[in-house]
């Protein structure tokens, strides 16, 4: 095992978990001052479908608790990245250059989704908690509306990984590598609309933040098998905040993580599967 290779992304879990320890405290007094919680439960689909037992079940959770926590994964995963990116650049030593994970080849795009769907989630939080919106479906960006914006990031990754890193072919379990030339762009589209569409595991508790943190360790995991080492360490920082965040969000849940958490996670893992080649299995 390669101990200069895997301690700094230990290093980067913990120190990610300890500043979003940190700074969490500071985000939930601000997310509660400025009551950034649901005024008022959804009680339709996207149909237009009654849900009665879903408003049951969220009423007492999402009235008086705020969202948005989500903030406090990727700003801290952000964060690292140029902090770390920057230091490199001025402290030379194999250590610190170690802990540098921002690369072209493998975390520039899945730092590019996360940031910018989770801003497209912190556009939606920000308007559900304004009652803009079909109040009754939840209020925010409409459903098409989200698809639009997702549509175009997978573009933009797919394009990237097509004719950037000239990607093309995906790996099939028993068979190898299959050649799919053009055809890895919708596929691409195809598996992000997907992972997107799982929010279902939404932000409000526990349940989001457990899976996504076994999710991003297992890629980690999966990441350093392959020796995409920055990959790796990017996916232990994301990782460690989540479990911060999951160190609040016990009972009672001090905040919940909102659309700006799940759509930037789940349109990462859809990223990190390319890179990693897991997209169907490994």
């Amino acid at each position: 095992m390669d101990l200069g290779r895997i301690i700094p992304i230990f290093v980067l879990a913990a120190l990610s978990f300890f500043v979003g320890m940190l700074w969490a405290p500071v985000l939930s007094r601000y997310l509660y001052r400025s009551k950034f919680w649901k005024k008022k439960v959804r009680t339709e689909g996207p149909d237009g479908s009654k849900i009665t037992i879903f408003s049951k079940l969220h009423k007492d959770k999402e009235v008086g608790t705020p969202r948005m926590a989500g903030v406090l994964i990727w700003v801290t995963t952000f964060v690292f990245a140029l902090g770390f990116f920057f230091l490199s650049e001025f402290v030379d030593h194999p250590f610190i250059e170690h802990l540098n994970f921002l690369s072209r080849s493998q975390t520039w795009i899945p730092l590019f989704t996360l940031v910018s769907a989770s801003i497209l989630g912190i556009a939606d939080d920000l308007l559900v908690v304004g009652g803009f919106g079909r109040v009754e479906q939840g209020g925010g960006i409409r459903f098409r509306h989200r698809l639009a914006v997702v549509g175009v990031i997978a573009l933009v990754g797919a394009w990237w990984f097509y004719v950037k890193l000239g990607s093309n072919s995906i790996h099939i379990p028993f068979v190898g590598e299959w050649v799919i030339d053009f055809w890895y762009i919708p596929l691409f589209v195809i598996v992000m609309f997907a992972m997107f569409s799982s929010s279902i595991i939404d932000g409000l508790d526990g349940l989001a933040g457990g899976v996504f943190a076994i999710l991003f360790g297992a890629f980690g995991a999966i990441a350093f098998a392959h020796q995409q080492f920055h990959l790796a360490a990017f996916c232990a920082v994301v990782a460690g905040a989540l479990l911060a965040f999951l160190w609040f969000n016990v009972p009672p849940a001090r905040f919940y993580m909102g659309e700006t958490g799940i759509l930037g996670l789940t349109t990462t893992l859809a990223v990190i599967a390319f890179i990693t080649d897991t997209v169907v299995c490994r």
